[in-house]
């Protein structure tokens, strides 16, 4: 199954010379290996944690409101967000968390429009959004496809633990403020994973790749 189109492709409103793929998955399920796996076969990338970075930046159009919204203490001494100050208020809090994605998403969301302007300029015809938030965040608009990374929590903690130092019980906390893997497959259209050797993880994406051309060849005008 792992690779294969699961349910019909959406057709939302999007640039027709471009076929959107949203990828998703719990935290440390390897998102970020995949999308270059698949930049590597031809896709255009656009990496919404990047987009996050550029949107937080002074100058950044979610900067004021941010800061409008949660107070000057959120910021370093030199004016930027320092994110943990502000992760550490928002997590746990739903009222705060409301309040910050209700700024972030759909200013996101504009960016990687954005971002697939620029795929249609440069001529591509396959453009990856990877972000960990894109069903909660409500972006299947934006996609025709839903591609989920799956493993099992326990690795998916073991990663995290070993990627960015936290504890066990941090990794944990982290994974249940996030959607579950089966409720992300559940809306999912493919469905990969990296939890074998690398090369095992490539021939899934080259399987998911080859099977996408049909799909996409068989929609251009």
């Amino acid at each position: 199954m792992l690779g294969n189109l699961l349910r019909p492709p959406y057709r939302p409103e999007l640039p027709p010379a471009l076929y959107v793929i949203g990828l998703t998955g719990i935290s440390g399920s390897g998102k970020s290996s995949v999308a270059q796996r698949l930049k590597g076969l031809g896709a255009f990338v656009i990496d919404c944690d990047q987009l996050g970075h550029r949107a937080y930046a002074p100058g950044g159009p979610a900067y004021q409101p941010v800061v409008e919204a949660f107070g000057t203490d959120i910021l370093h001494k030199d004016g930027i967000i320092n994110r943990k100050v502000l992760g550490s208020r928002v997590f746990g809090n739903k009222k705060q968390l409301k309040m910050l994605t209700d700024i972030m998403w759909p200013v996101i969301a504009k960016l990687a429009r954005e971002e697939m302007d620029l795929a249609v300029a440069e001529g591509k015809h396959v453009c990856v959004i990877e972000a960990a938030v894109l069903l909660e965040a409500g972006w299947q608009n934006m996609v025709h496809e839903v591609w989920t990374i799956v493993i099992p929590e326990t690795e998916a903690v073991r990663r995290i633990v070993e990627r960015d130092g936290l504890s066990e019980a941090a990794a944990q906390s982290r994974l249940q403020s996030q959607m579950s893997g089966q409720q992300l497959v559940d809306q999912s259209h493919v469905v990969l994973s990296t939890l074998w050797e690398p090369h095992v993880t490539q021939s899934q994406v080259e399987k998911a790749w080859a099977l996408l051309q049909k799909r996409v060849d068989a929609i251009k005008p």
